[in-house]
């Protein structure tokens, strides 16, 4: 509360005392009380009397403590032969806190009569009243200032919880909580230092404008933030003056360091308020209120950074980049988004220990900030994937930037005992402005780019070209996921079934094998290719594999009987990704048993290159199948390398030789060798064989020759509808019985 203010509420409650001042001492002209600064706060007549005034105002220092050391009142004597009469008024403990000042004529002050001694006892009642009226004006006053304080930090508090529950989690929200808390307290100089995070947000007062703020801010971080160390309410140190110096800055403050936490309760950086425009020292209400500021602060930094790499996460990466979509200033200007993916980071997962590939993570964390630009930005946006926002750059700088940390990689390989794998990464590049969309839109192309270049062989940089058909393609998966989901939701797949044929006598019992086929919004087929690259590339193919066992089987129990009494087998096909998903075999387990049928009629179909990359889950599921009775049949097999290496590997009963040899085996005598080849082994090892893709007789005749069990293609059939096929079985086997 303003003196002003105060003063006027002890005028008041004073004056109600005058009549009874008056009525005790009715000789007495005027009564005025001064206040320790011999200041009038009252008067019992309106008229300015400067002689009393000056004479009050030039009583010496001591005359206070005259006052509460003395029985008897002070008498003293104006210039103009007036007496004046002056006793104390007491406070708490005897402290004096005003003056009674009594003027008398001077022919009243003359008179034998005339005792202040008598006058003093008088008035004593009246002093104390007027005392104890100031003791509670004075406690009313700081009462009601201290709630016109309160009123307004509550009101900001208020504000910035506001501004928290809508926090989009950027640099400007907490831009916007280092310059209110500035204001408020009337700060020289705020900034918000976090040194493991790249964060430096300040506000600088007018005052302040030349301040050299990198120098203060270094200050700030080697010689105060140390002291901050295991403490965790905010503190308060002098800056000493530097000597001879005329600089605002430099003839000493106070600052207020407000510490902040990190997820472990260390202290990670700071929050500090340097000098204050009024010069007032900091106090108890100032360090509660940066308190909860900076608990503030910390909520928004934990919900916008990774707590494993202290980089930026996905939710914080985003808000930045709508804040620097806004920041763009033409169409011309544009910024860079520079996407990784880490390339092979399962596999160290797997080889070595998921600890191993945190450390790996980390590890590329900090190769990506070592020559990060200042203005840039850096996330982990999830497991194995950084992002990186270059502001106002064009794509030759943001090209020469990922080359850079490319050229860094070897620092990624990971080595424990006598083992080591090296660690590659894919990049994506693409531009970021007003003129090639919004900034949700520029994070997709940036992620599109760095999947295009796993696509061309991994290890590499894609700039994001529209014409890029691994990047059309990726557009083309993306649009087609929506229609995946509400097929799979409202059964929009159709089933099919190609037959599956012996080439050699005694191989006579109907095997089909089931293929999936789906068909757009529009009624139109979608490519079997652009189906499963999408499903692939969004993890929904267990969905999928899932839904094609639900329901084949879910048909196959119609007809139960005639699959029994023909021996049908059924092949469905298992990708790479069900073999990752732990519950697949309980789920085909659960709806064999409550279909009735007998396993032995189901064949699971698994590619080669699957079983070889989910090696421990494929072994695990294979087996579990075997024991339950059900067949398999390795896909593709022959497409890899180290085919016949890895077959001692897997338990399975059927050889399907991979397409890209039986297309050209009648012309190609390689081949057709290594069709000889895997049909040997497999008699070796007592397994069958399938040839897939027979387009014409003669291939079928030579694969009889080379001695292939069974053949599969155009030549042998074309697949047809599953229930069609169905009941063809079903009218072929009431014919058998007739």
């Amino acid at each position: 509360m303003s003196a002003e203010m105060q003063g006027e509420i002890s005028r008041k409650n004073i004056s109600k005392a005058a009549s009874l001042l008056h009525s005790l001492v009715p000789r007495a002209d005027v009564f005025c009380f001064y206040s320790l600064k011999r200041k009038c706060v009252w008067r019992s007549d309106s008229a300015d009397d400067f002689e009393i005034d000056n004479y009050i105002l030039e009583l010496p220092d001591t005359f206070t403590d005259e006052l509460k050391g003395s029985d008897e009142m002070q008498k003293r004597t104006l210039p103009s032969a007036r007496t004046l009469l002056i006793m104390p008024a007491f406070g708490d403990d005897r402290e004096v806190i005003g003056m009674l000042a009594a003027v008398f004529s001077k022919n009243v002050g003359k008179s034998a009569s005339f005792n202040p001694n008598i006058i003093k006892s008088v008035l004593e009642p009246a002093v104390e009243l007027i005392g104890e009226s100031l003791r509670v004006d004075k406690v009313l006053a700081f009462t009601k200032e201290r709630a016109i304080v309160l009123e307004k930090e509550l009101k900001l508090v208020y504000e910035v919880d506001e501004k928290i529950h809508g926090v989009s989690k950027s640099h400007s929200n907490l831009a916007q909580l280092v310059g209110q808390s500035g204001r408020y307290l009337g700060i020289s100089y705020s900034v918000l230092l976090i040194p493991s995070k790249r964060i430096r947000i300040s506000a600088t007062h007018a005052s302040w404008k030349n301040v050299n703020r990198k120098v203060l801010d270094r200050y700030v971080i080697d010689q105060l933030l140390p002291k901050l160390e295991g403490q965790r309410q905010p503190m308060v140190f002098l800056i000493p003056p530097v000597e001879g110096s005329s600089k605002e800055h430099e003839k000493g403050y106070q600052t207020l360091l407000s510490p902040l936490m990190d997820r472990h309760g260390n202290v990670e950086g700071v929050l500090a308020q340097l000098g204050r425009v009024d010069k007032q020292e900091f106090g108890a209400s100032d360090r509660r209120f940066m308190s909860h500021i900076v608990r503030k602060i910390e909520y928004v930094i934990q919900q916008s950074f990774d707590s494993m790499t202290g980089l930026m996460n996905r939710a914080g990466f985003e808000a930045q980049l709508h804040e620097s979509w806004k920041a763009l200033q033409s169409n011309a200007d544009s910024h860079q988004l520079i996407y990784f993916d880490l390339d092979n980071l399962q596999l160290v997962n797997d080889r070595f220990s998921r600890k191993a590939g945190d450390d790996v993570i980390v590890r590329f964390a900090r190769l990506l900030e070592e020559d990060l630009p200042p203005s840039a930005v850096l996330s982990r946006l999830t497991g194995d994937e950084f992002c990186i926002l270059l502001t106002h750059a064009d794509s030759e700088a943001a090209l020469k930037h990922a080359n850079d940390i490319r050229d860094k990689r070897a620092a990624l390989r990971y080595l424990q005992g006598d083992k080591s794998l090296q660690i590659t990464m894919s990049v994506g590049i693409a531009e970021f402005s007003r003129s090639n969309g919004d900034d949700g839109s520029a994070l997709t192309t940036a992620r599109m780019a760095c999947e295009s270049a796993k696509d061309h062989g991994r290890d590499r940089i894609e700039v994001f070209d529209e014409g890029n058909q691994s990047i059309i393609r990726r557009y083309d998966d993306m649009q087609l996921v929506a229609e995946i989901q509400q097929a799979l939701d409202g059964n929009g797949f159709e089933l099919r079934a190609q037959p599956i044929t012996g080439l050699t006598p005694g191989l006579n019992h109907p095997r089909y094998e089931i293929l999936l086929r789906m068909s757009d919004s529009d009624g139109k087929p979608v490519p079997t290719g652009a189906l499963f690259s999408a499903a692939e590339r969004y993890h929904m193919m267990p969905q999928i594999d899932r839904w094609v066992v639900s329901n084949t089987i879910a048909k196959l129990t119609e007809v139960r009987e005639t699959l029994e009494e023909r021996g049908v087998v059924i092949s469905i096909n298992l990708s790479g990704q069900s073999l990752g998903d732990d519950d697949i075999y309980g789920f085909i387990e659960e709806e064999i048993k409550h279909s009735g049928l007998s396993p032995s009629s189901l064949c699971f179909e698994i590619t080669e290159s699957a079983a070889v990359s989910n090696l421990a889950k494929a072994q695990s599921v294979i087996d579990r199948l075997k024991q339950f009775g059900c067949t398999i049949s390795l896909d593709d097999f022959g497409a890899g390398l180290s085919s016949f290496a890895y077959l001692k590997n897997f338990n399975v009963d059927t050889l399907k030789i991979d397409g890209s040899f039986i297309r050209d085996i009648t012309e190609n005598r390689i081949s057709e060798s290594m069709v000889a080849a895997i049909t040997q082994v497999a008699k070796v090892m007592e397994l069958q064989t399938v040839a897939e893709y027979v387009e014409s007789d003669l291939t079928r005749q030579l694969l009889v020759k080379i001695g292939v069990d069974f053949a599969q293609g155009h030549a042998i059939g074309r697949p047809a509808n599953f229930d069609d096929v169905l009941a063809a079985l079903a009218d072929t086997a009431q014919v058998s019985a007739l």
